[in-house]
């Protein structure tokens, strides 16, 4: 049941989720996908230290899939006394509309520590709308609520330190260069997944944005926990992203790609805001 998949499912996962929620519809490895290799450190400058979740912050992107344009996503970051919002609303263009319209939006809420409190997702996909949430108590629990089905509560008592798709990628922006991979475990379903950090080296990005030198690299690597508890086994990789990232203190999210069978889903940034700020109309346009 959770893991039926659609072209519809595949874009809306993509939209909500900034192309880090699909772990349980993860396609195939490409055949020519080898692992990557471990990058060596040392060459190229320090890095600042991290400033993330900066309040305040607005990040608008464009997402293509196989190279044509289909939408536009927000990032946004607001902060209260006690916690951090993170929200990442995302939604087809006009063109694709006419075929298949996805809404969706996707927030985290973090505690003073950077750990995730809670967690909501709502996907609308041509008409149909499908729920889900994260409780990070003591005993984590899901909340699920597909369109033709009853909503349905499981407690996840087999998860360690379980963490959402938006709540993992302010982890990943933290990150400082390292050989080392760096482990974090997903949930979205019943089923726990391992996203596998990696650290790839640093190249010049350039995006709608900007142009960034010297950006961080990292390969994301999706893989299923065939089993959980005192000790751990991690399977193979059922998928990957990569991501790059500025190498200043903002560490900004410049660039997601993931290969599928018909091309390849690209998510880029166009513009760097700040949350409240209208949108430039040529920051409109291109979405």
């Amino acid at each position: 049941m959770l893991q039926r998949r659609s072209s519809g499912l595949r874009i809306s996962f993509a939209l909500a989720s900034v192309a880090l929620a699909p772990a349980c519809a993860g396609p195939a490895l490409l055949p020519d996908a080898g692992a990557p290799r471990t990058a060596l450190l040392g060459s190229d400058p320090p890095c600042p230290p991290a400033d993330v979740p900066r309040t305040g912050e607005l990040l608008t992107y464009g997402i293509r899939v196989a190279g044509l344009p289909v939408g536009g996503a927000t990032l946004s970051t607001r902060s209260d006394a006690e916690s951090t919002r993170v929200e990442l609303t995302g939604e087809t263009n006009r063109l694709v509309d006419v075929f298949y319209d996805v809404r969706g939006v996707a927030r985290t809420r973090l505690d003073a520590a950077g750990r995730p409190r809670s967690f909501y997702l709502r996907v609308d996909e041509d008409g149909k709308a499908n729920e889900r949430s994260l409780a990070f108590h003591e005993v984590p629990c899901l909340y699920y609520h597909p369109w033709n089905e009853e909503a349905w509560v499981a407690e996840l008592t087999q998860f360690k330190t379980p963490r959402d798709p938006l709540s993992l990628l302010c982890e990943l922006r933290r990150l400082a260069p390292t050989t080392e991979p760096c482990d974090f475990e997903v949930a979205m379903t019943l089923r726990s997944f391992c996203y596998r950090a990696r650290f790839l080296g640093r190249d010049d990005v350039s995006v709608g944005a900007g142009d960034f030198g010297g950006a961080l690299l990292w390969r994301v690597e999706v893989r299923p926990y065939r089993e959980l508890g005192e000790t751990v086994d991690v399977g193979p990789m059922v998928g990957f992203y990569d991501v790059a990232v500025s190498a200043d203190a903002r560490r900004l999210p410049l660039r997601v790609t993931r290969e599928f069978g018909f091309g390849s889903f690209a998510l880029e940034l166009e513009e760097v805001g700040t949350a409240g700020e209208e949108l430039t109309a040529d920051a409109v346009a291109a979405r």
